[in-house]
This record gives structure tokens, sequence and C-alpha cells, in this order.
């Protein structure tokens, strides 16, 4: 159960691609029911039902459109009587042996967490970032400050009832160790990639090298600093190529803010070296990491920064290219300055960054020696074989705590 840009979108969506494929690749039937759209990929690009990394999915109000305000709260009502009964008719057919709440709150986790539990059927729970509404003290409407409330009664009464939690940061993990009262129903699974997908070639030879951003340029990312950072070295005269892969953004924030950069952009006068691409797919995505020289993850400091651990960190890692990213959260739990990617320290200021790049875009044979170590840090943290062995761990402890696994196998996940 979840709520994302299905089949392909960003943030959110791209956990929860990785979730399915895992649990796909190692055996078990997979079945998303997605209550509406995340609001951040265009609607065009959207299905109300199909296929992805090996499982179903379907948008239970059989609509993309996603709605705003009260309205919203009325469609996600809607939507989580649906899916009760989903359930209750796949109980019925005895096709589910397990349900998995992904990045959900209280309205919906609580009451269907409640139904499992009368019909015998195990939850989990997975975090993977702060709740949004618990992060922000602007809350200019009523319809927020109700999100607001629901995130906080998620916080108090839906952690103790999961058979399992996911955090996939040590930040989640020490909040609902705490929350859940119980540390041991708490595991840690970071972010989750097929390795082999997203390594690439030798960097290609050429003048130029090419740096590239893959992101919906949320609050999280950094951008104006860097853009700074872009004039500061090409008028020291080192010459690059940057090419921006960004959402099809819908959210009204997140298109104030893209236009904001266009004109940064235009005023520090790099229109000519900034290809903006908009949104790709994911095979795009991956063609334009092989054609890249540096790849762009730099954070802000903040709670969601702290909470969470970016999916494309760990592709761009698995590529082999070399990677400039900052210290916030878990990543110098992964990650060494210069030894595995380029690290920033402390608040990513342009001068900063500038720093990193007359080192990073200076010699090609120290972008592959990096490059390659990162990939060795991807190999031995988020690549499928050791991610399914945490989530096999957690799999066992569930059923095997029941006494009885599902018939015919280890675990069936509907």
């Amino acid at each position: 159960m979840t709520v994302a840009d299905l089949p392909e979108g960003c943030g959110n969506t791209s956990r929860l691609v990785s979730l399915v494929e895992l649990l796909s690749r190692s055996g078990h039937a997979v079945t998303i029911l997605n209550q509406h759209a995340l609001g951040i990929t265009s609607t065009s690009v959207q299905r109300s039902s199909g296929e992805i990394a090996g499982g179903r999915f379907e948008y239970v109000l059989g609509t993309v459109d996603r709605y705003y305000g009260l309205k919203a709260i009325q469609a996600k009502w809607k939507a989580v009587g649906t899916i009760r009964d989903r359930i209750l008719q796949l109980y019925r057919q005895k096709r589910v042996d397990l349900v998995w709440f992904n990045q959900l709150s209280f309205y919906d986790v609580y009451p269907l967490t409640m139904q499992c539990k009368k019909l015998g059927i195990p939850t989990i729970q997975s975090y993977e970032d702060e709740r949004q509404e618990l992060t922000s003290r602007e809350y200019v409407s009523l319809s927020r400050r109700i999100f607001a409330i629901n995130s906080r009664m998620a916080d108090k009464w839906c952690p103790r009832r999961a058979d399992a939690i996911i955090g996939i940061s040590h930040y989640l993990i020490e909040k609902y160790a705490r929350l859940s009262q119980d540390p041991n129903r708490v595991h840690l699974l970071p972010t989750i990639i097929d390795c082999n997908t997203w390594k690439c070639g030798p960097e290609p030879v050429r003048g130029v090298p090419t740096i590239v951003y893959s992101g919906f340029l949320g609050e999280q990312d950094e951008m104006e600093e860097f853009l700074l950072a872009l004039r500061i070295v090409r008028e020291e005269g080192l010459k690059f190529r940057f090419v921006m892969l960004g959402g099809a953004i819908v959210r009204k924030d997140m298109n104030e803010r893209q236009a904001r950069i266009q004109s940064q952009i235009e005023e520090l006068g790099l229109a000519d070296v900034v290809e903006q691409k908009g949104f790709v797919s994911r095979a795009e995505v991956r063609q334009h990491l092989e054609e890249a020289s540096l790849l762009l993850a730099i954070r802000r400091d903040g709670v969601w920064s702290r909470s969470g651990l970016a999916t494309k960190l760990s592709e761009y890692l698995a590529s082999g290219r070399l990677v400039l990213t900052s210290d916030v959260g878990d990543v110098p739990k992964y990650l060494t300055n210069e030894k595995n990617a380029l690290v920033l320290r402390g608040s990513c200021k342009a001068g900063t960054i500038a720093e990193a790049l007359r080192l990073g875009l200076a010699s090609r044979d120290f972008r592959n020696r990096v490059g390659h170590a990162g990939r060795q840090v991807a190999l031995d943290n988020f690549d499928l074989p050791i991610s399914r062995q945490r989530l096999d761990s957690v799999l066992h402890g569930i059923f095997s705590s029941r006494s009885a696994f599902p018939e015919g196998q280890d675990s069936a996940l509907h």
C-alpha cells in the first residue's frame, strides 16, 4: 500500500520500485495498491494500472489525477475504504500473506492494520524520510493542519502495531525503535539497486567534462549554490557541460523554484553550458550517466536530508562515475572524501563546491579512480544480493514468530 507516481516517477516512487524489484527477484508475488499519485511527475506519463519491476500495480480509485486541499482528504478516505475491501477479498481468496505499508500515515495505516490483525495477516511499515508535515512550521491551510495532526497520530499509535518496521537510515531506525518500544522489530534497509543495471563503461574521452544532475529539484537538493560555483570555475577557465534531468513538475512550489533556477542560469551567463532536459525515463537517465564525467548529488542539511538516503546517490555510485555529494545524514557512514566520492563538509556554499569542482573536473584519472571505489561501496552496501539478505532476515523473523510460513513457500507476498 503506497502513494506514488506510477509506472515511473521520482522520489518515493524510486524506493518503491526498488523494493518491488527486490521482492519479485526473491520469488515473491507483489501487488501494489496505490492510493493516488504523489503529485511530482506529470499525469501524462502515469497509468492507472500495469506492471512494474515484476509486480502488478493499480490506482485504487481508477484515476491518476491528484487532488489537493480538503478534496484530497475525501479522496484519501475513499481510497482507504477501497483498499480495506480489497484486503478482505484477497484474504477470502487466500491470496494475501503479508501487507506492507510504504511511507504511509495514521488515516490509512491504523485502520488497515487493525483489519489485518483481526484477519491474522502480518504487517510491515517502511519509512524513507521524516514526515513532511512534521518538518514544516508553516501550516498555511486547514488541510495542511489536518495532515500534521494525522502525522503525529501516526507516530504515536502505528509503530507499536507493526510486526516489523523498516527504515532507510539510522535516523529513522532510532526514531521508530523509540516509538515502537521494541527495537528488535525495527530493521535497517538502505537504498536498494541492481548495480549491474547502473554499471557504466569507461568515461568517454572528450575535451569538455560533462556534469549530470537527475531529480525533481526537491527542497533538499542544493542547486542555487552549485550554479554560483559553476560561474566561479568558469571564470577561472575550467570548461564543462552541465546536463539537468528533471521531472515534469506538477506541484506549484516546485514549478516556482524551477522558474527561479532558470532565471539564475540566465543571469549568471551559464545558458550556453547548461542543458535542461525535463522529465526523462530511467533508461534515458542511465544513458546520460554513461556519457557523464561527474554526477551531482548535493543535499542541503536539514531533517529531510538527515532522515533519508537518496536512491539516486546509490545509482550514481554503482555507475562507476565520480560523485559529488555532501556529508548529511548517513552519507559519511558509506563515503569518504576523495577516497570513493567528493564529499562536501559543512554547508554547501559556492566556494566550497567550486573547490571540489576544480579537483573533479581537472583529472580524468582521478575521476576514474575515485569513481571505481564508489562503485565498490554500492556493491557492498546497496546491491540486490546484500539487500535480499537483509529483507529475508526480516521476513523470516515475521513468519517464524507466527510458527508457520505461508503454504508452499518460505513467504509469498501479495
